[in-house]
C-alpha cells in the first residue's frame, strides 16, 4: 500500500537522518549540511502529508461526480493504491493530509509576524540611543556588556556594544564585523526560522528539535568560515572567547551566542574539507530525500495513465 510506504519512509528518515546528517562529516561542510537538514524535514513533512492524501484518493474518487472518462482512471488508481475505503482510513488521512499542512501553516504565519514584530521593536529601540558609524558599517551603542549581533530582515543592521569596541582588538574587531556581514549576506536566518517553526509545530517529533539545534549551530560553522577567510583564524577564535558570556535576543544573529569549544577549537584546528566526490553524494542523498515521496505518491498515477484507461479530453475526441 502506497500510504503505508510513505508513513514508513517518513518514520525511518525521522530515525536515521539524525545519524547520518549529524555525523562529524557537518562541521566540514556545514552549508551541504544545512541543506541536507532542510530536505530531510521536507521530507518527512512531504512523505506524511502524501500518505494522507493517498489514504483519501479512494474515497474521494468513488465519491464523486466525475466525467466518464475520468472515472476509469480513479477507479485504476484506486486499485494500485489498494487503500481502505473505509472510515479509519479517511480519518487518518484527514489528519495526515489537512491537520499537519494546516498545523504548519498555523505555526509559520505566527512565528514569522512574530519575528517581524520583535526585530521591528528591537531596531527602534537600538538604533534610538546608537551612534551610527559608517566606517565599521555598524550602529553602536553604549554598554557595559560586550556584545555584537546582527539584526536580519528589510533593513538589516549590525550592532556592536561600546564595550566591544574597547575590549576587541582591531583583527578581532575585522573578524566579528565579517562574520556578522556573512550572516546577513547568506541570509542564514530563513534557515533558522523554518527549522524553528517546524520546531515548534510539532514539539514531539525528535527530528524537527535536532533540525532545530545543528541549523542553528551550523549557520555559526558558516559565518565562522566566512570571517576566516578574512581575517585570521586565531584572531576570530579570540574574538569569540571575547565575547562568549554575552546574551542577545532569539530574533538576531549574535555572533558568540552559540560560542563553545568546538567552534573555537575548529578555527584553531581546522578541519580538512569534504572531498568533491562525498559532496556529490551528500547532494544527491539531499535531493533523492525529497523526490522518493513524490515518486512514490505519483507511481499509481502514471501507472493508471500508462494502461490506457486514463484519457485526456482531447484524447477522447480520436478515440
Amino acid at each position: 500500500m502506497v500510504s503505508a510506504g510513505l508513513l514508513a519512509f517518513a518514520i525511518v528518515l525521522a530515525v536515521l537522518a539524525p545519524r547520518m546528517v549529524g555525523a562529524a562529516w557537518a562541521d566540514r561542510a556545514p552549508r551541504l549540511a544545512v541543506g541536507a537538514w532542510q530536505a530531510t524535514s521536507v521530507g518527512v513533512v512531504l512523505a506524511t502529508v502524501l500518505a494522507g492524501l493517498t489514504l483519501l484518493v479512494p474515497a474521494t474518487a468513488i465519491s464523486g461526480g466525475l466525467a466518464a472518462f475520468l472515472d476509469a482512471c480513479a477507479t485504476t488508481i484506486a486499485n494500485v493504491y489498494s487503500s481502505p475505503g473505509q472510515v479509519p482510513g479517511i480519518v487518518l488521512g484527514g489528519l495526515l493530509a489537512v491537520v499537519v499542512p494546516s498545523r504548519l501553516a498555523f505555526v509559520a504565519v505566527r512565528q514569522v509576524r512574530r519575528d517581524r514584530l520583535e526585530r521591528r521593536r528591537l531596531r527602534s529601540s537600538v538604533l534610538l540611543g546608537a551612534h551610527p558609524s559608517p566606517f565599521l558599517g555598524a550602529h553602536v551603542v553604549d554598554s557595559s556588556q560586550a556584545a555584537a549581533f546582527c539584526i536580519p530582515g528589510r533593513h538589516r543592521t549590525i550592532v556592536l556594544t561600546s564595550a566591544a569596541l574597547e575590549g576587541l582588538s582591531d583583527e578581532e574587531l575585522a573578524g566579528v564585523l565579517a562574520h556578522e556581514r556573512a550572516h546577513l549576506r547568506g541570509r542564514h536566518h530563513l534557515p533558522v526560522t523554518a527549522a524553528r517553526i517546524l520546531g515548534r509545530a510539532f514539539p514531539r517529533l525528535p527530528v524537527f528539535a535536532r533540525a532545530r539545534a545543528e541549523t542553528e549551530r551550523l549557520v555559526e560553522l558558516l559565518a565562522d568560515d566566512a570571517a576566516a577567510r578574512e581575517v585570521d583564524r586565531v584572531e576570530v577564535a579570540s574574538a569569540l572567547v571575547s565575547l562568549a558570556g554575552m546574551k542577545a535576543p532569539a530574533v538576531v544573529m549574535a555572533a558568540a551566542q552559540a560560542a563553545g569549544a568546538v567552534r573555537v577549537n575548529r578555527l584553531l584546528r581546522p578541519v580538512q574539507p569534504l572531498a568533491p566526490i562525498h559532496g556529490f553524494f551528500a547532494v544527491v542523498t539531499a535531493a533523492s530525500v525529497v523526490a522518493a515521496p513524490l515518486a512514490v505518491a505519483l507511481w499509481p498515477l502514471l501507472s493508471a495513465s500508462s494502461s490506457g484507461l486514463c484519457l485526456l479530453p482531447g484524447e477522447a475526441w480520436w478515440a
